[in-house]
């Protein structure tokens, strides 16, 4: 279930960005992933508008990240499949690859071997783009 929540480095630069969205889970200072569980979220409230309760960091769903940058930024992305082809040993051989775009527009490598490794890579070039618009002087 945790590959559903977005990296702990992902999550500090959406935090950054100012995503503050209730989470189900959150980081600790060690980087560890703890889910939320009723006593947590009835004890902690603020862990779940991902405040700095405590050195912790509310962990995002990926679908809670893309909904924040559509509602917030007007940013779209879509992710997408297609078959790559290749000549090995003379014989054309096809494989699954996976591409995103971002406001209709294909943006970086377009073959990445996995879904989940496509939306990690959209999901840092969308923060990318609003921490260039908004002048970071770090950005990823």
């Amino acid at each position: 279930m945790n590959k559903e929540f977005v990296p702990y480095e992902l999550a500090l630069e959406l935090k950054q960005l100012g995503f503050d969205e209730p989470c189900f889970g959150y980081y600790e200072p060690n980087k560890e992933f703890k889910y939320l569980n009723w006593e947590t979220f009835k004890d902690f409230p603020y862990l779940a508008k991902n405040s700095e309760w405590q050195d912790l960091y509310g962990a995002p769903t990926y679908s809670q990240a893309f909904r924040w940058f559509r509602e917030n930024h007007n940013l779209y992305h879509m992710l997408n499949p297609f078959t790559r082809g290749e000549v090995i040993e003379g014989d054309l051989v096809e494989s699954m690859c996976f591409g995103y775009a971002i406001q209709d527009e294909v943006i970086g490598e377009t073959d990445f071997k996995t879904y989940e490794e496509a939306e990690l890579e959209c999901l840092k070039h969308l923060i990318f783009i609003v921490k260039a618009a908004q002048g970071f002087d770090r950005i990823l």
